[in-house]
């Protein structure tokens, strides 16, 4: 595509950490991941006097500075959502098979993507939305397919004592550009994602150094940048941005007095790495005939969790990763049962930095890159108007910060009045996980760890 050809370009950004009750009074959130544009259910927190002011200065003088929060339907088809939530969930073993080749560790929100290719789609037309749907798992499904994803996503912004994930998303156009009211307002009512208008072919670092500015207001500082210096050019013509605070604490927290190095088999080398250790009754299963081990480690208040895929053999995780498809996890998952565990798993960080934009074309959707081909005519009359690039961020920390005890006194439970030893669940190992909505059933997040150290 050469420098005079518009482009439209997708930023996900994804921070995530697990670990016990924080105080009170911490200001920002433990995490952030990249998270859908959900419609909010309250008023959202007024603009800070400065930021309003250059806004205003971008914006046309008929949008609003702030969206008015768009009503949530009750009753929306529940049958549709379901089916929304299994698309989500079938992306995102899609892109765990096709980012399966690439070495080292590795997280993704699939949701995440979902939701910024969902707001794509709502302005192509012709072969390219049909790619895009195909993609996205939305052949067959009818009725309002993006009201309904939004009001999905919306269940997902109603923080509790324990559990808080809220999500903020924005529209930047180029001020020179026309885009057509009717998408700007699908994005506004339905994503909550209202148009600002920044000077991408004049003022190209300004463009930059105010998303990123809005991102850091949006999380309280926890996303300092979502834009590296060469991410946007004078060609930019329109940018989606979604990001999201995640919170959450650990149902059983892990006592870091019962931390300890314990060996761990990575790929790349063998090292003691801090094994956190918390005798609990958890569900597990076997998978693949008894190639894997399922284990489900809840948050407080049961409504998310983090499920764990761990190789029966320390060479095992290949066979693991294309052994299995979306069908079968789900069966794994519905068949695990309660049993007195002594896990022990790796505090671990992860980070990872993804151009997904090879990985959407090969699942299908290759024409929406092609300033030729792409049908975008529902977004701007323009032509050569095309997707430049689908970048992704993820941070994840899972750790025992917070917790204050005891180590485990015993290492037997009474289950039916009789004491029993505990069955030992240790990760010491290259092993896959799954941040899962346990209400929805939707995968949100995905990760592989190799080596934690």
């Amino acid at each position: 595509m050469s420098q005079r050809d518009p482009r439209l370009l997708f930023v996900c950004v994804a921070l995530v950490a697990c670990d016990t009750t924080a105080a009170p009074s911490e200001p920002a959130p433990l995490a952030t991941v990249a998270a859908p544009a959900a419609i909010p259910t309250a008023p959202p927190t007024p603009t800070p006097a400065a930021d309003r002011t250059v806004l205003a200065a971008e914006a046309p003088p008929s949008e609003p500075v702030k969206p008015a929060p768009a009503p949530v339907v009750k009753g929306h088809n529940a049958e549709l959502k379901q089916a929304l939530g299994r698309s989500i969930n079938e992306l995102t073993i899609d892109l765990q098979r096709k980012l399966a080749k690439q070495p080292g560790n590795l997280l993704f929100s699939g949701m995440s993507v979902s939701v910024a290719l969902a707001m794509l789609h709502a302005g192509a037309s012709g072969a390219t939305e049909r790619e895009l749907a195909d993609v996205l798992h939305l052949d067959g499904l009818t009725g309002d397919v993006h009201t309904a994803l939004a009001h999905l996503a919306a269940r997902w912004n109603h923080p509790s004592a324990h559990v808080s994930l809220v999500t903020a998303s924005r529209v930047f156009g180029d001020r020179s550009h026309d885009f057509k009211p009717e998408y700007l307002d699908l994005t506004r009512k339905v994503f909550a994602s209202p148009l600002g208008t920044l000077d991408f072919a004049g003022d190209l670092v300004g463009a930059r150094d105010h998303i990123n500015g809005w991102a850091r207001e949006e999380t309280d500082a926890a996303i300092d940048q979502i834009l590296s210096p060469e991410a946007l050019t004078a060609a930019t013509r329109l940018l989606v941005t979604d990001v999201a605070a995640f919170k959450a604490d650990w149902l059983e927290p892990f006592d870091p007095k019962a931390t300890e190095p314990v060996l761990f088999y990575g790929h790349q080398r063998k090292e003691p790495v801090p094994m956190m250790r918390s005798v609990q009754r958890l569900s597990t299963t076997l998978g693949l005939a008894g190639k894997l081990r399922l284990l489900e480690l809840p948050y407080r208040g049961g409504e998310y969790s983090m499920i764990i895929l761990l190789p029966s053999t320390r060479g095992g995780l290949e066979d693991v990763e294309k052994g299995f498809d979306y069908e079968r996890l789900q069966g794994w998952i519905d068949a695990a049962k309660p049993a007195p565990i002594d896990l022990q798993m790796p505090r671990f960080s992860l980070d990872s930095t993804l151009d997904l934009a090879p990985v959407v074309a090969k699942l299908g959707a290759a024409r929406v890159f092609d300033a030729r081909r792409a049908e975008l005519d529902a977004m701007a009359s323009e032509k050569k108007l095309a997707l430049e690039a689908v970048h992704h961020r993820a941070r994840l920390t899972v750790e025992e910060r917070g917790a204050d005890g005891s180590p485990p006194s015993a290492i037997e439970i009474a289950v039916g009045g009789a004491p029993t030893s505990p069955t030992p669940f240790l990760v010491d190992r290259p092993f896959l996980f799954y941040i899962r909505d346990v209400r929805s059933g939707v995968l949100l997040f995905y990760g592989r760890v190799t080596d934690p150290a």
